[in-house]
């Protein structure tokens, strides 16, 4: 029996809950994190085998820089560094010259010009310089604050200063493939384009149009974590402790215990009680919502939420390499540049095939040929694997309801046999495999392999993530918040839930928060873009 008590535990300690309870930890709240697993860090995993480090969940960082907590804490001096590659992606095809996206857009249209054509090459110009100001005025400042009812989002668009809201709400609800349909590619850019959004099981045919811009600016500035994932993870719990956070580890909660309807506590596996104020939960809604609570304490609506949440239907099979030389690929003689890029997808696809093989997984499918984009670590970052030695990545997307553990091997040898055919010189030493299934065995919050907490679909986003209630972090129950992947804005390692559900948090402890918002929101406001 513990007999401790504090002002606020944090259920979960994946990137979430830690960057809630670093910031709590921050205005002198008594603060305790708990883990289920014997470490935190959630989906920022690096395995270490025979000195070589896999990524076996989050690689790329889309949001590294622009996450308040990178600023907020200082995190280039905990030990934190990002490297963001010159060259992003490269297609590697049999049936025309690779396709490069740099992180300079004018490289990348200067290429596709010299490559494809030149009127492919200015629509990337204008598509570009619409998502960057999309992402930057909008979207980003609206990742750090609570999600607005659809209403009311689209009013502050449409009547904003600046015309980039009324501009962005042409397209905030069309699906992906219609937005670059209105730009007019051809393929292959129009596939390259449309891969860097539907490679993360993200359906082309959803309407999703708002994520779309963000996706695609930011995967073209995409870093990787100096020394693996595991070091942001490490760089934010180093700021909890030395904030006055305590962290447990194999710590799983199974209650929440309330007072007169209003939290109190908290009941672990093994029986001990920890008493509290509040409770900040960063894990999945059926956790949540059918599992913490008894019978009767949640409202039905809630309750029903929870019980239709849906997993995604699209997840990741993986397969990590240890090799003695990096992967060469193929017709890149005359352009190099394609073996110098952090994300490298290989195949014979266009856009109509990319569109049929996330149809087909969603049908619960196994594609005959696999699809899939490689990483090479080592060439940006040499210290993920011993000397003269490189570490690297497959990863591609496949249905969940399959025979993982007897067919993982030969599903894996077919992944390698796939990329070998454009990378020939590929010579594994020693080999990783990570079917969907081991996602959910690591982390319980990722269900059926669902990496991001549950589906990205209409219904499950924005307002209505978890539900109606609860996108804002506040429950019904006093007392009770909720700040994971399974709430507003979602998950892939961005940062919003737990930074939004802080400060909330702090302001109804009336604490004093020694942060400011960060800059973007403040430009967003004086816009009228939010409120």
């Amino acid at each position: 029996m513990i007999n401790e008590s504090y002002d606020v535990v944090i259920i979960g300690g994946g990137p979430n809950g830690l960057i809630c309870s670093a910031y709590l930890a921050k205005t002198g709240l008594k603060v305790v994190l708990l883990e289920a697993r014997n470490e935190t860090g959630g989906g920022l995993e690096t395995t270490e085998f025979a000195g070589h480090k896999y990524n076996t969940h989050a690689i790329y960082h889309m949001m590294a820089e622009i996450m308040p907590v990178y600023k907020d804490f200082r995190l280039d001096q905990r030990g934190l560094r990002f490297i963001y590659p010159d060259v992003q992606t490269a297609y590697i095809s049999k049936a025309h010259p690779p396709l490069i996206f740099y992180r300079d857009p004018e490289k990348t249209a200067n290429h596709i010009s010299s490559v494809f054509s030149g009127k492919d090459g200015d629509l990337y110009r204008k598509m570009h310089a619409d998502f960057k100001e999309y992402t930057e005025k909008i979207l980003i400042p609206g990742t750090y604050i609570p999600a607005l009812p659809p209403i009311e989002q689209i009013q502050f668009l449409e009547n904003a200063k600046d015309d980039v809201g009324r501009r962005f709400c042409e397209i905030m609800e069309l699906p992906p493939i219609e937005i670059l349909e209105k730009y007019g590619f051809s393929d292959p850019v129009k596939a390259g384009i449309l891969n860097l959004y539907a490679m993360w099981g993200l359906s082309p045919f959803d309407a999703l149009g708002y994520l779309f811009p963000l996706y695609i600016y930011r995967m073209t500035q995409a870093a990787i974590c100096v020394g693996g994932s595991h070091r942001l993870s490490s760089a934010i719990h180093k700021a909890v402790i030395e904030g006055g956070g305590k962290i447990l580890d194999s710590a799983k909660v199974t209650k929440i215990l309330l007072e007169s309807g209003r939290v109190c506590g908290v009941q672990l596996e093994n029986g001990d009680i920890i008493r509290t104020k509040a409770v900040a939960s960063t894990v999945d809604p059926q956790q949540n919502f059918l599992k913490f609570f008894d019978k009767g304490q949640l409202p039905k609506n809630i309750v029903s939420a929870a019980e239709k949440w849906e997993w995604e239907k699209c997840v990741f099979f993986g397969t990590h390499i240890s090799l003695k030389n990096p992967p060469v690929y193929i017709g890149t003689a005359s352009c190099p540049d394609a073996n110098k890029a952090l994300i490298t997808f290989v195949g014979e696809y266009d856009t109509d095939a990319i569109c049929g093989h996330i149809d087909e997984i969603e049908q619960g499918r196994l594609p005959a040929t696999p699809y899939g984009h490689t990483t090479c670590t080592t060439i940006f970052d040499p210290i993920q694997a011993p000397k003269g030695f490189h570490t690297a990545r497959w990863e591609s997307l496949v249905s969940y309801d399959h025979d993982w553990e007897a067919m993982k091997w030969d599903y894996s040898a077919k992944c390698i046999g796939e990329w070998k055919k454009y990378a020939p010189n590929l010579e594994p030493i020693h080999t990783l495999t990570y079917p969907p299934t081991y996602i959910e065995k690591r982390l319980i919050n990722m269900v059926r392999g669902s990496i991001k907490h549950g589906a990205y679909s209409p219904l499950q986003m924005g307002y209505f993530r978890p539900n109606e209630e609860c996108s804002r972090c506040y429950t019904p129950i006093d007392g009770f918040y909720v700040c994971g992947a399974s709430t507003y804005p979602g998950g892939m390692i961005i940062g919003g839930p737990g930074y939004i559900g802080a400060n909330l948090i702090a302001d109804d402890f009336q604490v004093k928060k020694d942060w400011e918002e960060p800059e973007s929101v403040k430009i967003a406001r004086a816009n009228g873009l939010i409120p």
